[in-house]
């Protein structure tokens, strides 16, 4: 083989054996099936609808395949017969699925050995074959596609004369005809399109091929012995594992084109919207700026089919994948199915999976637990509405939350109300079937699905519960603070058993930030506030300390207390609290840990107060009852001030019931402007995104405008060019005109010079025959020189 070179450099060539090495990506045939119609579902085909077909074509089986999109030139088909070409581009919401130019070739080449492509735009028709069978005759060393292009009047280009031969030596196509046949059936499907065929499908070990056309004659299912993935018992194996039908109709996430498998339209479904007891949840991953919604559901036809729908730019790459909560031995998850669009995600050359990175398995991980919280708040839900009942809910009956119905003229998707029949559908439906008015045109644009309307999680009772009784039972939680009800206080005794305890961190952080007040009742009978982050309330407790401080310093007013107030031989009322202050403010380590700067500033003030009480701590044995029997007739100032002071705590304690209520106002608040916020940076990402794509549209609108002025520059040259050729045309024209009109002033002269020696020799003639007798002149030829020679006998024997 001749090596080519490029400035002396040698080119790498492609070996036509590398056909079958590249059609080896596809271990299953249904994906290869997928690349073909993901080309007519591109924008830059934009078909309608799609057919695929099986055919007997010279007693071969053939599958065909074809479109009513925009067709391709001749420079597409070329790039199309090649390897890595691909230059697609969104248009609005439209994102390309090929990216990588080589789903045609490895997709033809794994359903088999031969493919033809006719397709047909406005201006052309051209044919093109990749065919290993030819390559193989010819003993071909590099792999060659040959292409033709018709004309308008009909016929094929001069230069295409090798590869119209090479079409009908090597196809299944031998003359013309047959080929205008296959251009012409492109026209039942519309006036522009593409047409596929492929010969020479791949057999299994019995000689037969891989595909079953006969179990479903409206089908075409893959044979149970020529996959592994349809070995096991097809009643525990989804349809799509084996039906062309059942996973065409799960192709895409929002189906926008309609694809019809031997004569009778698929049935395609939005997947999001066809399950029971809908969720919508949201994933944020640590790589991206926004959220990535996730839906849940039960699927309604069989709890053995379940697991994770994984999509890429609208295209299925995963189906029923099974996340590590439901691969474990207690079956979580059972007929749970979740959605998810990873964009973010690369796939594989054969989009049946994705690349095995970092980022894949975090999201993995992350919908194994989104799916688990999911179970685990149906089953709550399932358990609190009703108790009594012990059918599991996997094993009831379940019909969709919605019904969607496409349009077969417009192809938008239209909600139907709830609990509509689907059977009751016709074959055909059209929007002015419609039960909503506001969407009985086609003109009207499809209704804002839920995820367009709404971007929030479903609520967890479930798992905010399991928070917050985890949260009550951890005394050492850093996270979460418990703020008690502001009950009455307690009497002496009571407390005097509750100082024999040590506080804990946390609960010294509470005296410190509830003073003195102390509930009478168990914390199992206290009705504690919502559980308040540590952040939202460190302001207020701030303040609340600076409060307690100055009541500390400023001295206690002392007023006098009736005698009526305490009955003989009978304990104080537990309406008042006998705790002292000072005591219970005073700092430690822990508290200044926790509290900040601000309360370490009342440390000092606090000691000198400590100090002047002498050994009074919060420990302190607080006066007994028999203490309070001697003192009930004349009232100490020391119990004077101990009432004051239990007085001064209980306004300081509503107080702080009133900064609590107050806290818990703004932690609303503070809740509602992060929403706020969320949704407005996900305004702001779609805008980027929009902006993106504008930017995108731009930048493609003006190479486009870069490539019509070259070629307007080119077609001026051009034209140029051709004047100046048009100019010696006609200067070479005016010289031909000039040399006729001479030639043929000379023919008249000679012409009339001819006559005149004619007759000349015609009265010559006259005059012989008076010298020869015997000359007849009407056989002699007056043109020629025969008067002449006579004339010159005459002449010599007359001298």
């Amino acid at each position: 083989m001749a090596t080519r070179k490029h400035r002396g450099i040698p080119l790498s060539s492609l070996n036509p054996k590398f056909l079958h090495t590249n059609s080896t990506s596809h271990t299953w045939p249904f994906s290869a099936i997928a690349e073909l119609i993901d080309n007519a579902y591109d924008p830059d085909v934009r078909a309608k609808q799609f057919w695929i077909d099986w055919t007997r074509i010279k007693n071969l089986d053939c599958l065909s395949f074809m479109d009513n999109g925009a067709g391709m030139t001749r420079a597409k088909l070329h790039k199309m017969l090649s390897f890595g070409y691909s230059d697609k581009k969104a248009m609005r919401d439209h994102v390309p699925v090929g990216v990588y130019g080589n789903g045609f070739k490895s997709g033809s080449m794994r359903l088999g050995k031969d493919a033809i492509v006719f397709t047909k735009t406005r201006d052309s028709m051209s044919v093109g074959l990749l065919s290993q069978s030819y390559l193989q005759a010819i003993k071909a060393q590099q792999i060659m596609v040959p292409i033709i292009t018709f004309r308008r009047d009909g016929q094929n280009l001069p230069e295409d004369a090798a590869s119209l031969d090479a079409i009908l030596r090597h196809s299944l196509f031998n003359t013309v005809k047959e080929l205008f046949t296959e251009l012409r059936a492109i026209s039942t499907a519309g006036c522009t399109g593409t047409r596929i065929i492929i010969w020479n499908l791949r057999m299994t070990t019995n000689g037969e091929t891989e595909f079953n056309f006969d179990a479903d004659k409206y089908d075409i299912q893959i044979r149970a012995n020529a996959s592994e993935r349809t070995r096991e018992c097809r009643a525990m194996t989804p349809e799509s594992d084996y039906s062309l039908r059942a996973y065409c109709s799960i192709l895409y996430l929002k189906p926008r084109m309609q694809i019809n498998i031997r004569g009778q339209r698929v049935k395609t479904q939005l997947i999001s919207k066809s399950l029971a007891y809908i969720a919508n949840d949201n994933y944020r991953p640590s790589f991206l700026t926004k959220r990535i919604r996730i839906t849940f559901g039960f699927n309604t036809k069989s709890k053995e089919h379940y697991g994770i729908m994984m999509y890429h730019k609208n295209r299925l790459i995963k189906a029923y994948e099974r996340v590590s909560c439901q691969r474990k031995v207690e079956r979580k998850g059972v007929g749970v199915i979740g959605v998810i669009e990873c964009n973010f995600l690369q796939p594989t050359h054969n989009k049946q999976d994705f690349d095995d990175t970092d980022k894949y398995r975090k999201t993995m991980h992350n919908l194994s637990i989104k799916l688990e919280e999911y179970w685990n708040e149906i089953r709550y839900k399932q358990k609190k509405e009703d108790p009594k009942c012990t059918v599991p809910i996997e094993d009831t009956m379940k019909v969709p939350d919605q019904v969607w119905v496409q349009c077969d003229s417009c192809l938008k998707w239209r909600r139907l109300p709830d609990g509509f029949d689907c059977s009751r559908l016709p074959e055909k439906w059209f929007c002015n079937m419609n039960h909503d008015p506001q969407f009985r045109s086609c003109l009207v644009e499809e209704e804002l699905e839920d995820q367009e309307e709404e971007q929030k999680s479903y609520p967890k009772p479930f798992k905010r519960q399991k928070r917050n009784s985890k949260s009550l039972q951890d005394d050492h939680g850093p996270e979460v603070l418990e703020i008690p009800a502001l009950e009455g206080p307690v009497n002496a005794r009571q407390l005097k058993n509750s100082a024999s305890c040590k506080p804990s961190p946390a609960d010294q952080f509470s005296n410190s930030a509830t003073g003195p007040l102390l509930s009478s009742t168990s914390n199992a009978q206290r009705s504690p506030l919502p559980l308040i982050n540590l952040t939202a309330l460190s302001e207020s407790l701030k303040r609340i300390k600076r409060k307690l401080s100055t009541a500390e310093e400023m001295p206690p007013a002392v007023h006098p207390m009736p005698y009526a107030s305490f009955p003989p031989n009978a304990p104080p009322q537990g309406s008042i609290t006998f705790i002292h202050t000072h005591s219970s403010l005073a700092p430690n380590k822990e508290e200044s840990k926790w509290e900040g700067m601000e309360y370490e500033k009342n440390a000092d003030a606090d000691k000198q107060l400590d100090n002047k009480e002498g050994s009074k701590t919060y420990q302190e044995p607080v006066q007994e009852e028999d203490e309070w029997h001697a003192g009930e007739e004349s009232p100490t100032a020391e119990t004077q001030y101990y009432i004051a002071e239990s007085h001064s705590m209980e306004e300081v304690g509503e107080e702080l019931h009133d900064d609590n209520e107050e806290v818990w106002s703004l932690q609303q608040q503070q809740d509602e402007l992060m929403e706020m916020m969320k949704q407005t940076a996900e305004e702001r990402d779609a805008c980027r995104e929009e902006l993106e794509l504008l930017r995108d549209h731009c930048t493609a609108v003006e190479d486009e405008r870069s490539q019509l002025l070259s070629k307007l520059e080119r077609m001026e040259e051009e034209k140029a060019s051709l004047s100046a050729l048009c100019d010696q045309l006609k200067c070479k024209v005016e010289r031909l005109k000039i040399e006729k009109e001479g030639r043929l002033r000379e023919d008249a002269q000679s012409g009339e010079e001819r006559q005149k020696l004619r007759k000349l020799r015609l009265n010559l003639g006259r005059l012989l025959v008076s010298f020869v007798p015997d000359l007849d002149l009407k056989q002699v030829d007056f043109s020629s020189d025969v008067i002449d020679e006579l004339l010159d006998q005459v002449l010599k024997e007359v001298t």
